[in-house]
Formats: C-alpha cells, structure tokens, sequence
C-alpha cells in the first residue's frame, strides 16, 4: 500500500472507483514481475 502512493498516475486519476481499482492491480502486476525479472 506504500507504493500505491508513489505512483503518480493514481493521484491525477479521475475515473470511477472500479476502473482505479483495476488499474492498480495492474500496475501492481507490472511490477511485480519487473522485479522478480531481477
């Protein structure tokens, strides 16, 4: 959840709730996967 806040995107999103929240799974996915590329 830390992360969630230094991710820019999210502070200028102005979308509903769900299409935010699917957005972030997402992203959360992408970077999960770049750091187990590591």
């Amino acid at each position: 959840n830390a992360q969630l806040k230094s991710w820019r995107i999210l502070r200028k999103l102005r979308c509903c709730p769900h299409r935010a929240g699917r957005i972030a799974k997402a992203i959360h996915t992408l970077q999960l996967r770049e750091t187990a590329a590591r």
